[in-house]
């Protein structure tokens, strides 16, 4: 979506739920893919998912001007997240049995259908949480450093670092076990 017609259509949306309808189907596959990889249930990710944009449209007015959407959309699904994850007094785990389920159209772009990305997803699982968030933000769901920065609470360039050492140790596991091209991997 282009900028000006984002910006113009965030300002409608303040008092026009028809414009944030517009803003819902454009960014809820984006959204329920980055929530469907961090909970792996596809029930619970459709709750968070509804719970974010319902935070959303309450929260409108406190965006800032010239703020990311797509960034203040990720923090606050990353926060309803670990509310989640707080109300059920449990860990955190990442299953790929709904896999196929997380896909969108970024991700779709970015691998050749859904057994490349379960594949990928398969060699994140050995990264530590951070890197793999990273990666899936940066790589996956499409976000800037900018918009990660917004989705994380951090600085454009704490999260460039995040990307370039979490690109690093993904290049370190795919050498170590003798991945040599992830086309080779995943083709």
């Amino acid at each position: 979506m282009e900028p000006e017609r984002e910006a113009r259509l965030i300002e409608e949306a303040k008092s026009s739920p028809d414009a944030f309808a517009v803003l819902y189907d454009h960014f809820m596959p984006v959204v329920y893919g980055y929530v469907m990889h961090r909970v792996s249930n596809r029930e619970a990710a459709e709750d968070i998912t509804s719970l974010t944009f319902e935070k959303a449209l309450r929260n409108l007015r406190g965006l800032r001007e010239g703020a990311s959407f797509k960034g203040w959309l990720f923090r606050i699904a990353r926060n309803t997240i670990i509310d989640y994850y707080r109300s059920r007094g449990r860990q955190q785990s990442s299953s790929l049995e709904e896999a196929p389920e997380m896909a969108n159209g970024k991700s779709r772009k970015a691998f050749n259908g859904v057994d490349n990305r379960v594949a990928v997803m398969e060699l994140l699982e050995d990264l530590p949480e951070s890197h793999r968030t990273a990666l899936v933000l940066h790589y996956l769901e499409g976000l800037t450093v900018e918009e990660m920065a917004e989705a994380l609470g951090s600085t454009p360039n704490a999260c460039y670092m995040k990307v370039y050492r979490a690109t690093k140790a993904f290049a370190e596991l795919l050498e170590q076990k003798g991945i040599k091209r992830i086309d080779d991997y995943v083709a």
